[in-house]
């Protein structure tokens, strides 16, 4: 074994458990937020207070950030932590061999049982199983061909991709040889120089490429290509399954049955032009045994090479034995308070709370290092006359757990309300009467924690009355505007009533002087007819007197 220093195969895991930690830390939060707003609406803080001295933030704390930690170490623990090394013997012969294996639709063929591709399938697993390795690879091809399983020492992973092979991988049907050359062509230029082997397993039926071309411009880069013929030369129809599960046999566009049959001429003039071999594969796949044992098996000595290969060590147990042993204290801590000995957190616990929470704590030690500090200063500011300052600082000093201070905290934020009511009792009296009720709830509360005082009690029933002369002068006030409001009305009613009166008598006045002057014209025109007459009545005497 090799001491190395740690490292981790898939270290992305760990930065998305730092985002998966990130985001429990913004829910936790998120709810203690809530949690306060739903309590501060249903129970009042000196309850709020009294119900919570038993619980522990720090113990809280402490199991939270055991949480986190747990969390995270699980995304370690899957990120495959790996320290050390071990050497493993690997063999190698230094041959790299591909399958390319035809999925046309002639493979269906049954004159091998269970058929064609089924049986060629069988004899490759029994072949690499032959095999101490070298590496292996896969391609199935119809009308064109692609790599399935790349040149790999991961026999498991070879035998997966070989369970996949149908006649549907590929959705362009044919038999292009040509095609599957070229692929393996491509796959041997990347991935090495070794002795380049291709075995080809097809029924010959080349319709697609100029396939020995091919062969020659592969075998001058080395390959060599063993061709197995599957099938008969006298040829077998080809069985499809039909959409209602009845069983057909393939047929061509006339309507006649389809023979596919094994050509073997093609597969020969392939082996021929690059140094490999021909055989019938076999109704026990006994050609596939064959390539093995005269050309595979008879490599010489000499190029068989022995090495040691060194394997990392998996560590993942490390940390995910530290997320359950978390998990366990956590379960097995309580957030509640102890007294004694018990009651001090651990130290680890402590450093460990602190790198999550340095800054918040700080700052709420800071908010509560001198909370009768606070309360001076409000004290001061009301004495001063700035209610603004006083009123906000008295509230801040609530936040302690010191119940007198707490009272008298309550006490001072209700004269100082009565104070800022006075201030705007002339100009604003509805912003006082606000004022003045949230007085009366600090004076309230002020009792709730000691009813004895006889000051807050005072000053509670002198500003309650206060509040109601108040309320009454402002109902008063409202009365006196509205019954002003109506007054008004009601004069503006009587004017706009005068108004229409006399607008009315205008209107009669301007009717009447009307009906006179069209009785004046009138008279005017019946005077006038009489002359016009006489006029009229010559006009038949000149035209007597024309006649």
């Amino acid at each position: 074994m090799d001491d190395s220093t740690l490292q981790f195969a898939n270290p992305i895991w760990i930065f998305v458990g730092l985002l998966v930690c990130a985001g429990m830390v913004a829910v936790f939060i998120r709810f203690d937020r809530r949690r306060e707003a739903d309590l501060a609406k249903l129970i009042h803080p000196r309850f709020r207070e009294r119900l919570a001295v038993g619980v522990s933030p720090r113990l809280r704390l402490f199991k939270r950030v055991l949480w986190l930690l747990a969390v995270w170490l699980l995304f370690v623990a899957i990120a495959r932590p790996q320290k050390g090394y071990e050497w493993n013997e690997v063999k190698r012969r230094g041959i790299d061999i591909l399958f390319a294996v035809d999925t046309s639709r002639s493979m269906l063929a049954e004159d091998l049982s269970p058929n064609r591709l089924e049986r060629a399938r069988l004899g490759i697993i029994d072949f690499v199983d032959r095999l101490e390795g070298d590496r292996v690879g896969l391609i199935p091809f119809a009308g064109s061909a692609f790599a399935l399983c790349p040149l790999t020492l991961d026999y498991d992973a070879f035998h997966e991709s070989l369970a996949a092979l149908d006649t549907d991988i590929i959705p362009r049907q044919g038999t292009n040889i040509a095609s599957a050359i070229e692929e393996a062509a491509r796959l041997f230029d990347e991935q090495g120089n070794n002795h380049r082997v291709l075995i080809l397993i097809t029924d010959g039926e080349d319709l697609e490429g100029s396939v020995v071309d091919v062969a020659k411009a592969a075998a001058e880069n080395g390959m060599t290509i063993h061709t197995v013929g599957v099938g008969s030369p006298e040829g077998a129809t080809i069985p499809v399954r039909l959409p209602n599960g009845r069983a057909e046999q393939l047929r061509d566009a006339e309507g006649r049955v389809v023979r596919t049959a094994l050509d073997e001429t093609t597969l020969k003039k392939i082996a021929e032009v690059t140094g490999g071999i021909h055989v019938a594969l076999g109704r026990g796949a006994e050609g596939l045994n064959t390539i093995y044992q005269e050309r595979l098996r008879l490599i010489p000595k000499s190029e068989l090479e022995q090495r040691m290969e060194r394997i990392p060590l998996e560590r993942y147990e490390w940390p995910l034995g530290l997320a359950v042993i978390l998990l366990l204290i956590e379960f097995f801590t309580s957030d509640r308070r102890k007294t004694g000995k018990a009651r001090a957190l651990p130290k680890f616990a402590a450093v460990l709370a602190g790198i999550f929470t340095a800054s918040g704590a700080m700052d709420a030690r800071a908010d509560e290092a001198d909370p009768r500090k606070i309360y001076n200063q409000g004290t001061q500011a009301y004495l001063e006359g700035d209610f603004a300052t006083a009123g906000e600082t008295l509230r801040a000093s609530l936040k302690t757990r010191d119940l007198k201070l707490q009272q008298q905290s309550y006490y001072n934020l209700g004269n100082t309300l009565y104070r800022t009511g006075q201030k705007t009792l002339e100009k604003e009296p509805q912003s006082t009467i606000k004022s003045w009720e949230e007085a009366i709830k600090a004076y309230e509360d002020s009792l709730a924690l000691d009813p004895d005082d006889a000051n807050a009690l005072f000053n509670k029933e002198l500003v309650t009355r206060k509040l109601e002369e108040l309320k009454k002068q402002q109902e008063q006030n409202e009365d006196k505007q509205e019954d002003k409001e109506n007054k008004e009305d009601q004069q503006q009613d009587q004017q706009d009533q005068q108004d229409q009166q006399d607008q009315q008598d205008q209107q009669d006045q301007q009717d009447q002087q009307d009906q006179q002057d069209q009785q004046d014209q009138q008279d005017q025109q019946d005077q006038q007819d009489p002359q016009d007459g006489k006029e009229s009545g010559k006009e038949p005497q000149e035209k007597g007197e024309e006649s």
